[in-house]
């Protein structure tokens, strides 16, 4: 049985070795425009995630669209539009392929450049990446697929409730469009038939920002330049004035401070453990007579956040994990099950055809990768562009996908 395994675990190593080679890129420029299939104008009464309801959070009453200060605003589009570059067409374009799709776009780049393990100290042990110091070696945080499954929930959960709240604050104020006020205003992108007040862009954009800055803490400045890239393109396209963008940026930051609160009290920052713990958790294994699963590099590596498993979860609480969709426990490694399925695993790794290797590089998802769970959110993306969903709609199923990648 050993030397199946060693076997495997270098047939296991050579691919993840390739899968490292990955060129992860994820400024996609081919997105079309969003244009949505259906509007989902009444999102605003979906039942949210966190918030306790739509109007938790209070959103300014907007200016009307007779003041000077409105008028003001529309002449900033227009001054922007009347020497508009090609880079800034480019931003447009970019930015309009919806800010659900770019922001998850960037978190997936995020986690890519962070998902490498830290190499060992000189006494054989491995430093920790602590938050408290992000960009000390090695740089907050590693990024392996536990973290970057809670961070993918977390930014897609956060920017379905800033959603629900902005759509309702849409329907209260029913402010126009900028292009429905002005007739002569060119628009740069399809016409969205919903008020434009509070945007929905900003809105997420508000909320995204806050919670990057919370999982990635060394990027900040990455990340707000990409805000502004933002909200610069809605202004120069004419979907948003400018009070458009301010209050659904501000109305997303109050949401997003909610899921940060939480985040902090979560557990996640006991799920590395202790060495004491790690050793426990291999004696205990071997105390019930199996084998355990443990690093092969040398020196050992510890496990990737053991207790992973008692972080708390957004749809499911304890009791339900552990009655209702726990998997039942695995073949013993002395059975003939585990030794049968070993084997099989050796025999298909004798004989790998191209179309098997291919298939395996397509999966491994290995260091510098966007994770297994942000491969699943690249292939949602996609699928999701070809559906035409409404910015909530596409929050709400990305939200739904990723929890069970954080169960």
């Amino acid at each position: 049985m050993k030397k199946i395994i060693s076997i495997i675990y270098i047939t296991f190593i050579v691919v993840l070795l390739n899968a490292c080679s990955k060129e992860i890129n994820e400024q996609n420029l081919s997105y079309p425009a969003i244009n949505p299939v259906r509007t989902d104008a009444n999102a605003g009464t979906w039942k949210p995630i966190l918030l306790t309801a739509a109007n938790e959070f209070p959103c300014a009453t907007p200016i009307a669209t007779t003041s000077p200060d409105y008028v003001i605003q529309l002449n900033e589009i227009k001054s922007f539009q009347a020497g508009i570059t090609k880079e800034e067409r480019e931003l447009v374009n970019y930015w309009g392929a919806g800010s659900v799709l770019r922001w998850n776009e960037i978190m997936r780049e995020l986690v890519a450049k962070h998902n490498i393990p830290p190499y060992q100290n000189a006494d054989g042990t491995y430093p920790i990446p602590s938050a408290a110091n992000p960009l000390a070696y090695p740089t907050f945080p590693f990024s392996n697929p536990p973290y970057s499954a809670r961070a993918y929930a977390y930014l897609s959960a956060a920017q379905y409730d800033a959603l629900v709240a902005c759509y309702f604050y849409k329907q209260q104020f029913n402010r126009k469009a900028p292009f429905n006020v002005d007739s002569t205003l060119t628009t740069l992108l399809p016409k969205s038939t919903l008020p434009s007040y509070p945007s929905e862009d900003a809105t997420v954009l508000g909320a995204s920002v806050e919670l990057l800055k919370l999982l990635f803490p060394g990027d900040q400045d990455y990340i707000t330049q990409r805000a502004e890239e933002q909200k610069r393109a809605r202004i120069i396209s004419g979907a948003n004035v400018r009070s458009d963008l301010d209050a659904g940026e501000a109305l997303g930051k109050l949401v997003a401070a909610k899921f940060i609160a939480r985040a902090r009290g979560d557990r996640a920052g006991a799920a590395v453990g202790t060495p004491a713990q790690w050793t426990q958790l291999e004696a205990d294994c071997i105390a019930k007579g199996e084998i355990p699963w443990i690093s092969q590099e040398s020196p050992k590596r510890p496990p990737m956040l053991p207790f992973f498993g008692k972080v708390k979860t957004f749809l499911f609480d304890s009791l339900t994990m552990v009655t209702a969709i726990r998997p039942p426990a695995p073949p013993s490694t002395s059975s003939q099950q585990f030794k049968n399925e070993l084997q099989e695993i050796y025999d298909i790794s004798k004989n790998l055809s191209r179309e098997q290797l291919r298939i395996a590089h397509f999966w491994a998802d290995g260091i510098n990768t966007y994770t297994p769970p942000g491969h699943w959110n690249y292939i949602a993306a996609n699928d999701f562009v070809q559906m035409g969903f409404s910015e909530p709609r596409w929050a709400r199923n990305i939200h739904a996908g990723q929890e069970i990648w954080h169960c």
